[in-house]
């Protein structure tokens, strides 16, 4: 199942680079695009050192963690976010979505669900938002099905291992018994025989002479 991972940055203008720590949250911002993502978790730290509460640094280290499968890191860095209440609500609406993207790719299907239905709460006419939400109920819907489709199988070989186990088993006869039978077999075969062949003589013993 194909999700829309989409991992949203915050680009700060130019303006912004003379605020304290914004030069190194922009510095960050390049090395992101180029893939350098632990460099920019580096520069999105140090900006965090000279300005705990840079809104654009906290965000963007979370998904910077989040594309080096940091993943629990990138949890606690979303969480940490959202616990800011005087956060924007485009801030607020992207951290919930890019937690739900971080939920999806550790098969948190249920975490993932609320992190999207937050966002779209925010934001209801957002489409990326919408689809992945139903591709994950979706696929809990089917996880669901799977496991009552399993259980009465479960349950029935579960029955079949107990009645196994209170019937007694029947030893295997071994080779010298197996061989015993066989000749016990051709004794019964010669006895037989012999009677036949006693029967035999019996009757002409018993036979009338005739008359001449």
């Amino acid at each position: 199942m194909k999700f829309c991972y989409i991992i949203l940055i915050i680009f700060l203008p130019f303006y912004a680079i003379a605020q304290k720590g914004d030069l190194l949250v922009n510095k960050g911002n390049d090395a992101y695009k180029k893939g350098e993502f632990d460099k920019a978790e580096a520069d999105y730290r140090k900006a965090l050192t000279k300005e705990k509460n840079n809104t654009a640094a906290m965000f963007n280290l979370g998904n910077a963690l989040q594309q080096q499968n940091k993943n629990d890191d990138a949890d606690k860095q979303y969480a940490d976010l959202l616990s800011d209440n005087n956060l924007s609500a485009d801030v607020k609406r992207n951290t919930y979505y890019n937690k739900g993207v971080n939920f999806v790719k550790q098969k948190k299907l249920p975490e993932a669900a609320d992190a999207f239905k937050q966002s779209l709460k925010i934001d209801p006419t957002d489409n990326n938002t919408r689809e992945n939400l139903q591709k994950v109920l979706d696929e809990l819907k089917k996880q669901q099905q799977q496991q009552q489709q399993q259980q009465p199988k479960k349950q029935k070989e579960e029955k079949k291992k107990d009645q196994q186990k209170q019937q007694p088993h029947e030893p295997k006869p071994n080779l010298s018994m197996q061989k015993a039978e066989q000749l016990l077999d051709q004794l019964r075969e010669k006895e037989k025989q012999l009677q036949n062949q006693v029967q035999k003589q019996r009757t002409t013993n018993q036979q009338p002479d005739k008359d001449w």
